[in-house]
């Protein structure tokens, strides 16, 4: 089925398997390359790869559209039915099959009525930031375990620990806003610092935190700080294709949800 990146909006294919939500991603096959099926030969070497990924990245871009908050107003209360209903992308209701959907709703929302059949909810900003920075703080307690995030900061295995705890929070903190919109991503990056770092920037010249990053697969600015809001997502080839494609007609994800 087809929904909203978090990060980016584009249309993403996503799938939901016993109650849990899992993310599609093509492995680009711009190469030659093929693959042996018994004893076929199947021309197109391109694969898809299944992840899981937690509903609450999903969710969050939805309820901050649908609970139309104002300068006046922190904005409406909603069921669940109703924040993901859409005429026009009907994918969305497909989320509330989702297990424990209203326990995920209220990591990140305020909450009316006890009844579970006549619940309401509304993004709540404070709750949404506890739940992000929770989200880097597990990151950053299981990082040896996670390659990619290892591998990003390889350049300070010989550097002291204060700048090495710096440089995971950093990695850490990153991995999370590649989840999150411009606003979000801003918002959280701003919740950290990283004096530590960017002394070590000012007086050597070590390799960039980049030239480690792009071997992992991550994306940063060449001088190694965070990635500017300004600065595109890395898609996958199904959202290249959308992007060359005409936009004539097309709108954006707020439109979604409009009033008839």
């Amino acid at each position: 089925m087809l929904l909203p990146n978090p990060s980016s909006g584009l249309p993403s294919r996503y799938t939901i398997q016993d109650g849990k939500l899992f993310e599609m991603q093509m492995i680009d096959s711009e190469g030659l390359r093929s693959w042996f099926v018994g004893n076929t030969i199947q021309s197109d070497g391109s694969l898809f790869l299944i992840t899981p990924i937690d509903p609450v990245f999903m969710f969050i871009p939805i309820l901050d559209i649908v609970r139309k908050k104002t300068k006046e107003s922190e904005g409406r209360f909603m069921t669940v039915e109703g924040i993901f209903e859409s005429d026009q992308y009907s994918s969305l209701r497909r989320l509330t099959d989702l297990a424990k959907v209203q326990t995920y709703l209220e990591l990140v929302c305020e909450v009316r009525n006890a009844s579970s059949t006549d619940k309401t909810f509304r993004l709540e900003d404070e709750k949404t930031m506890a739940w992000l920075r929770k989200k880097v703080e597990i990151l950053i307690s299981q990082f040896a375990s996670i390659p990619v995030l290892v591998d990003s900061i390889a350049y300070t295995e010989s550097l002291p620990e204060n700048i090495r705890k710096e440089a995971i929070m950093q990695s850490a903190l990153r991995l999370v806003t590649s989840y999150l919109s411009d606003h979000w991503a801003t918002t959280l990056s701003a919740e950290y610092s990283f004096p530590e770092l960017e002394k070590l920037e000012s007086r050597t010249q070590l390799p960039s935190v980049a030239d480690f990053g792009k071997r992992a697969g991550m994306e940063f600015e060449e001088d190694g700080k965070p990635v500017k809001d300004t600065k595109k997502p890395k898609l996958s080839v199904g959202q290249r294709k959308l992007a060359k494609a005409s936009t004539a007609g097309m709108k954006p994800l707020s439109s979604f949800f409009a009033k008839k």
